[in-house]
């Protein structure tokens, strides 16, 4: 990945579009948050690999049921609550 100020963009954006066709290009300006620039063929290609992501999810909800939200909800409420218990009870540990 090439991190590139906006003003070194702007006064070489021919050569930096070339070269985003074989690697990411992070641009960075100081008053906004950093764009990226990528190849129309990576762009696809993630596109492609978030497309496949929620059908495996989808189909792993049609054989195993839909959870509803509420559920879902109180399900990450305990894993939650449960993570940080055992992170205490660690520090604990540890202190000793």
């Amino acid at each position: 990945m090439l991190k590139v100020t906006e003003s070194e963009i702007a006064q070489e954006l021919d050569s930096y579009l070339h070269q985003a066709l074989t690697q990411t290009i992070v641009v960075e300006h100081a008053e906004r948050e950093p764009v990226v620039v990528l190849s129309l063929a990576e762009f696809e290609r993630l596109q492609n690999v978030d497309d496949q992501h929620w059908a495996d999810c989808a189909r792993k909800a049609n054989v195993e049921g839909y959870a509803d939200h509420d559920h879902e909800v109180r399900q990450r409420l305990a894993a939650a609550m449960k993570d940080k218990r055992l992170a205490c009870i660690r520090k604990g540990l540890h202190s000793h």
